[in-house]
């Protein structure tokens, strides 16, 4: 049985962008924690990333996974 199937352009590319604003939003978070630390007011827009990027990026996993399963249940 041959498994090598290759993933559509579209799936690695919303791949790429959940992942990425993953790692944006866990730095983000990272600095808002410094700058607490530091005892200084934490920028907005740093909040703003923080607060919604995370769960962007797990809707577009969730969405990533649909999309794999559906094409998993097409193939024979």
């Amino acid at each position: 049985m041959n498994t090598t199937a290759s993933t559509p352009a579209s799936q690695r590319i919303l791949t790429l962008v959940a992942g990425s604003i993953a790692i944006v939003s866990l730095v983000a978070l990272a600095i808002i924690l410094i700058q607490y630390m530091m005892q200084t007011a934490p920028v907005p827009a740093l909040l703003a990333v923080a607060l919604y990027g995370l769960p962007v990026a797990f809707i577009l996993l969730i969405v990533i996974l649909a999309l794999n399963f559906r094409e998993r249940r097409r193939s024979p």
